[in-house]
């Protein structure tokens, strides 16, 4: 049994040795036995101290010596009653206090070094066999315990940068490690047993808050149930009233009669003619006198057995009890996309239960909080959030912010964090692309989206419509009369897979089925140069011409006509789309204007950021009903930049997508799906591409 010192100046050294390039560090260890013999030992009687009588008292001349061996030298003839005691040290007289020796004061430093001495863990170090006497080193680097003496174990730690010390010394160190680790995780499992603790008192709530409001609804059901059977009561007991008011007064008509016929019989003074005539006429009133004017015929008209199968179906179906089993510490968040400035970023958080497997129903309370990087958790919320439950274990944590920046996203189920919160999000002020196909195109003009979320892209250069499916993948193509010479311009979907195709250099309007068979054209005299076509909701046609909007019926009919015209100004006209409620946008060379359904100008759409100073061209425009927003290609007129613009439908300009990572040269044509996304035909790139617009 040995004690390790490797601090202490007084009883151990510590001093680097060179070992063949190794570092040794070199300890003194003291037995324990002797050192109890030397400091802990009274060396008058040669008993260990302790804490009764062979305690340790402190002399005036610094020596200790227990209290036995002290009461026993004052006992001494020679020492009676001098109030003095010779140190069996020393032999220097001593000073007794009145209180007798029992009153001399402690010794500090032998109670200390014998509280030490107890407190000390006395590990049981190996030696090496074939030199026990030698203690065993231990290599740091190497991990790695062995005898100095023996040469073949020595040198594996002979290498550079090797660190050994006392294996004894290391085994005190790992107790040490040990005991740290042990006090956190006890001070863990406090933790979690204060965690699990409140949870049970917080189910404890919620189980009382619900019986609260059982019991509020029964006992609200049992005062309905309670003022029917009320109202019931009563309606019988007025009917039984009115009825035995009848039958009362009968008994009052008959008892009436009996008195008169009584008096007369003890008068005797009718004559006899009129007794017959009496008898006469009383024989009738008598047969009505003698049925009961009323009856005592009640009867409730209910069926009790289906009221009560009601009832019962009704309390069956009321109070689901909802439960879940999900755990927050094995719910992860993902982002699924780039969060940018302007368009909603949706965050999916995955649930699963406590074994981490992915549950499939939905119910949670999730909370969500966003706020700037570096803010205390728990600060004020930047923006609102909204959380979808898919019903499948997934939910979607949707948030829209304006300023780029580094931001923090806090999710806790049942004010639990899940496993990954917060969720640092870097939003960008870019809005890049998400999509692209490249399916042959030359120079496309036109794009739409079928109900069955498949593409229909006006192929100029190709003479076709190529339909891609919602992958980019290739489905088929048409061809037609109407695209020939590489002057289609326009396109619009009709109903039933008929498309409606615009010829800028036949002046032509046509219409073809989804076999590419024509189904009716007309050529227009008063086309000068048509470069857009679109479709309102009452099957209306809507033609861009140079200077003017030409507006024709679902025959090809032209109903009329209107410039666009802004402040006086003559523009020309660049693009033509369908507004809500079949209202008509119309871009130009300088601006974005709005009509009504009848041509007149409602309000001019601002396309550029207030402080801009040059003037933009609309390239091609599109509404979105259910965000209101408008998306239109934008050209500077000064840089020649092409970029996306999203206003408002209200006309208030909103932000611009600058396609950073795969610029846009010259968007051609637009549309928008309910999801957000914008897909964008680049001419000059030949390709159709996906933006982000809300």
């Amino acid at each position: 049994l040995s004690l390790s010192f490797s601090s202490s100046p007084h009883v151990s050294m510590v001093s680097p040795l060179s070992m063949t390039s190794s570092t040794l560090i070199e300890t003194v260890n003291i037995n324990l036995d002797d050192f109890s013999d030397t400091f802990l030992t009274c060396s008058t009687c040669l008993h260990i101290f302790d804490e009764g009588d062979r305690r340790a008292k402190l002399l005036s001349c610094s020596h200790s010596v227990c209290l036995s061996c002290l009461e026993q030298l004052a006992a001494l003839p020679q020492n009676a009653g001098r109030g003095l005691v010779r140190c069996p040290l020393c032999r220097e007289e001593c000073l007794i206090p009145s209180g007798g020796v029992s009153s001399l004061p402690a010794s500090f430093l032998i109670n200390q070094l014998r509280d030490v001495l107890l407190r000390q863990r006395r590990d049981v170090v190996p030696s090496c066999s074939l030199h026990p006497q030698d203690g065993l080193l231990y290599c740091e680097s190497c991990d790695h315990v062995f005898c100095p003496n023996c040469d073949q174990v020595n040198k594996k730690c002979t290498g550079e940068q090797h660190t050994v010390i006392a294996f004894s010394l290391a085994l005190k160190r790992m107790s040490e490690i040990a005991q740290y680790r042990t006090q956190s995780r006890i001070g863990a499992l406090k933790s979690a047993t204060a965690n699990v603790n409140t949870e049970i008192a917080l189910l404890d709530h919620n189980v009382d808050k619900i019986v609260d409001q059982i019991n509020a609804t029964f006992q609200e059901v049992s005062h309905v149930v309670e003022s029917r059977r009320r109202q019931l009561i009563e309606m019988v007991r007025v009917r039984r009233d009115e009825k035995r008011k009848v039958l009362r007064d009968q008994l009052e008509s008959i008892q009436d009669e009996k008195k008169s016929l009584e008096k007369e019989l003890e008068s005797c003074s009718v004559p006899v003619r009129d007794v017959a005539r009496r008898a006469k006429r009383s024989l009738v009133s008598d047969a009505r006198l003698l049925e009961p004017k009323e009856n005592a015929f009640l009867r409730l008209n209910t069926d009790a057995t289906q009221l009560i199968d009601h009832i019962e179906q009704a309390l069956n179906g009321y109070g689901t009890l909802s439960a879940s089993t999900t755990f927050p510490g094995e719910c992860t968040l993902e982002e699924t996309t780039k969060a940018c400035v302007h368009t909603n970023t949706i965050i999916v958080l995955r649930t699963a239960d406590v074994d981490g497997r992915r549950r499939n129903s939905g119910g949670d309370p999730v909370n969500a909080i966003l706020t700037l990087s570096g803010e205390e958790e728990g600060g004020e919320e930047i923006t609102p959030i909204t959380v979808t439950d898919n019903g499948d274990g997934t939910y979607h944590i949707v948030f829209r912010v304006n300023s780029a920046g580094d931001y923090s996203l806090s999710v806790s189920i049942f004010g639990r964090s899940v496993r990954n919160s917060p969720l640092p999000v870097i939003v960008s002020a870019h809005q890049s692309m998400l999509w692209e196909a490249k399916a042959d195109f030359n120079q496309p003009v036109r794009v739409a989206i079928a109900p069955n979320h498949s593409f229909y892209v006006l192929d100029t250069g190709n003479n076709r419509v190529r339909l891609l499916k919602s992958s980019g993948e290739v489905q088929r193509d048409i061809t037609a009369s109407c695209l020939e010479g590489g002057s289609a311009v326009g396109m619009a979907l009709l109903p039933e897979g008929a498309v409606a195709l615009l010829n800028w250099k036949t002046r032509s309007l046509s219409i073809i089925n989804e076999k590419a068979q024509p189904v009716k054209s007309i050529v227009f005299s008063e086309f000068q140069y048509p470069i857009d076509l679109a479709v309102d909701e009452r099957g209306r046609f809507l033609v861009a011409d140079t200077l003017k909007v030409f507006v024709l019926d679902s025959s090809l009919r032209p109903v009329f006509s209107f410039p666009a015209n802004d402040a006086n100004q003559q523009q020309k006209i660049t693009c033509v789309a369908v507004g809500i409620d079949d209202d008509i946008l119309v871009g130009t060379t300088t601006s974005l204007l709005l009509f009504d359904g009848g041509g007149r100008l409602q309000r001019k759409i601002s396309i550029s950021p207030s402080d801009s100073t040059t003037g933009c061209a609309v390239t091609c425009v599109a509404t979105c009903p259910l965000s209101s927003r408008i998306v239109c290609g934008v050209v500077d007129a000064r840089t020649n930049r092409a970029e996306l613009s999203v206003s408002s439908y209200k006309g208030e300009f909103l932000f611009r997508i600058d396609s950073k990572g795969g610029r846009l040269r010259r968007p051609s044509g637009l549309a928008l799906s309910p999801e957000g996304h914008v897909f964008c035909v680049d001419h000059p790139t030949n390709s159709l591409r996906m933006y982000k617009f809300r």
